[in-house]
């Protein structure tokens, strides 16, 4: 996967987590103690810390990939190094 995209489903999470806890503390506030909102205040709590762990996943997804990313970078530069051709100080003298 992409940085990009891994870091479009990092935020996309991490504002759904954010959206529903909010929602769900306006709700749980704002409740008439009937019991479809009830249910309600607690689907949104088990929801938001559901998305609270996707977002960690996330995290840790991102994390991993910027770290690949980086040594993918450095191999590649180590590898272009060796390809110069012609370099002097290598070349023998006595040729």
């Amino acid at each position: 996967m992409s940085m990009r995209i891994l870091f479009e489903d990092l935020v996309n999470t991490g504002l759904s987590t954010f959206f529903f806890f909010i929602a769900s503390i306006v709700l749980a506030a704002l409740n008439h103690k009937s019991g479809a909102e009830i249910a309600a205040v607690i689907f949104g709590f088990l929801a938001t810390a559901v998305y609270a762990v996707n977002t960690f996943l996330a995290v840790q997804k991102w994390r991993v990939s910027i770290h690949q990313q980086s040594a993918n970078d450095y191999i590649r530069a180590r590898t272009e190094s060796r390809d110069v051709d012609g370099r002097p100080e290598i070349q023998r003298l006595d040729t």
